[in-house]
């Protein structure tokens, strides 16, 4: 009788290394078989080792791809097609003039000398000049015996002493027609005291119902901004005369054009009056403007040419499925503000900056946000408001530097810039209004200056900001890998799910045993 052993009557090993054998010899995964081909140890051995090399590379190459998702899954790049200048709004144009206030109207050098000489001075004057002295230079000479905070008659002086705008703005012109100053500059009042501002969206649309504004300050009457969204750009309705008003052509023929005109009998030169100009700042319509961080300055006698670009960061929605600290910026509805009723970050900072000195200094600065119950510092804490500042300055910088923001103002997802590049030379006005049929005033002292502000290109380049692999992209990378460093398809798991169960139950039912014959 012959001693060879049965199909059955094989060891449960021998039926396992019997069946990996016939999987190894029809599988498409690179080297198995010859691991468990009849063939020297040694050669075993070296297939062996170069498959776990190979299975080793392919892991490490998929964990890369793993932690860009989980860390960066958010990437930047060129949008496939240019945005044409039409659909996005022209900047808003915020001008405040160096001088605070008009001296004719109001001396504040004469006031102040009195004080330095310890001379009695009329309680109406002091508090005038204890509110102006709020937007002046030195705070030492009555930071001792001033108010800590200021009533509501501040923003009455403010209004009563300034330079009259239709002095001041003198012609106008946008996409070469001529228009109204006064109509088109909206009056706020922001960190430089009484500015001018064209196309900045109304109070009505910028700050929640519970925020305080003076008088008609901040409000741009007859306009809405209904057709108008800060993530979506304008509605399709939405005609060419819309609000805030669309970036309708480039070129300096189709630019904003303004001429300013100032008395130097009201620059005063002890309030600011080292500089002599204005200060502008482009910005969004949507933005309060801060012209004591960025500005440029138009000085006396002076063109001064701006030529802009726009930079537009747009977000798909595929991302706003990730969190804030994974693509590094808000949506507009997703960070609500106390204050305003849309995101951006430069409001955020504001708000960020009015929290910090409310709660330091138990009051905020005149031009901060706030309701009818919240004090105005005066004098008394101005180096309350300067500590505040540069504390909330170093725990930005110490939280940033953790990996944390303390302000937590991130950019918005979609978001707006303009590039400015500027020119100036002299303005000869004295020649330019000789030749005119407008005649300039011939009174002595007068400063003329000329802003000019276009657009460069009619189309611009947008950036989008996309999820970095999509659900597709990460199987077609992960199988890529597998195929490059194994050979395992999508076919190699069927068959080892055939193997695993299909095939032995048909063993058993054909010979009786699960490894087959």
């Amino acid at each position: 009788m012959s001693n060879i052993p049965t199909t059955k009557q094989r060891g449960f090993w021998h039926n396992v290394r019997k069946y990996l054998r016939e999987y190894t010899e029809v599988t498409g995964i690179h080297g198995l078989r010859y691991v468990t081909e009849k063939r020297s140890r040694t050669e075993k051995v070296v297939w062996a080792l170069l498959l776990i090399l190979s299975l080793g590379g392919c892991i490490y190459m998929i964990s890369e791809i793993m932690y860009k998702y989980e860390n960066t899954p958010v990437v930047v790049s060129f949008a496939t097609e240019d945005t044409p200048l039409y659909q996005i709004p022209f900047p808003a144009i915020t001008i405040c003039p160096e001088a605070k206030h008009n001296k004719q109207v109001f001396g504040y050098r004469d006031i102040y000398r009195q004080i330095q000489k310890q001379e009695k001075v009329d309680e109406t004057n002091f508090t005038k000049f204890s509110h102006l002295h709020l937007l002046c230079q030195d705070i030492d000479i009555i930071a001792t015996i001033a108010n800590k905070t200021v009533g509501p008659d501040f923003f009455e002086t403010l209004d009563e002493i300034k330079i009259d705008p239709g002095e001041m703005f003198i012609d106008c012109s946008y996409n070469d027609e001529d228009i109204e100053c006064e109509d088109f500059f909206t009056p706020i009042i922001i960190d430089e005291g009484i500015c001018y501002s064209f196309n900045i969206l109304g109070r009505e649309e910028v700050f929640k119902d519970h925020v305080y504004n003076y008088a008609q300050y901040y409000h741009v009457p007859n306009k809405s901004a209904d057709y108008f969204n800060i993530e979506t750009g304008y509605k399709e309705n939405a005609n060419m005369n819309t609000y805030p008003r669309r970036a309708m052509m480039s070129g300096a023929d189709n630019a904003l054009l303004i001429f300013f005109n100032i008395d130097t009998d009201y620059i005063d030169p002890i309030c600011n009056g080292i500089f002599k100009g204005f200060r502008v700042l482009i910005h969004n319509p949507w933005d309060v403007p801060r012209l004591t961080k960025h500005f440029f300055r138009v000085p006396f006698s002076k063109v001064v040419v701006a030529a802009m670009e726009p930079e537009i960061i747009v977000t798909s929605d595929t991302v706003r499925k990730f969190k804030p600290e994974k693509r590094k910026c808000f949506m507009h509805d997703e960070r609500p503000l106390q204050y305003f009723k849309f995101y951006s970050q430069p409001n955020c900072l504001l708000e960020c900056q009015t929290n910090y000195t409310l709660k330091k200094c138990g009051c905020v600065q005149y031009f901060m946000p706030r309701n009818n119950k919240t004090a105005i510092c005066g004098n008394g804490l101005s180096k309350c408001v300067e500590q505040a500042e540069s504390e909330l300055k170093e725990k930005e910088l110490e939280s940033r530097l953790g990996g944390k923001r303390f302000c937590d103002c991130r950019p918005a997802c979609t978001n707006m810039k303009f590039s400015v590049e500027t020119s100036h030379s002299d303005f000869y006005f004295k020649e330019y209004f000789e030749t005119h049929t407008q005649k300039m005033n011939e009174k002595n002292g007068t400063y003329w200056s000329v802003l000019q502000i276009y657009f460069k290109e009619e189309q611009f380049k947008t950036m989008e900001r996309n999820e970095l692999y999509g659900i597709s992209d990460l199987i077609s990378n992960f199988g890529g890998l597998l195929g490059l460093f194994t050979g395992f398809s999508l076919i190699s798991l069927v068959e080892i799910i055939y193997f695993c169960s299909l095939r032995i139950f048909c063993n058993e039912r054909m010979y009786g045993i699960w490894s087959g014959p």
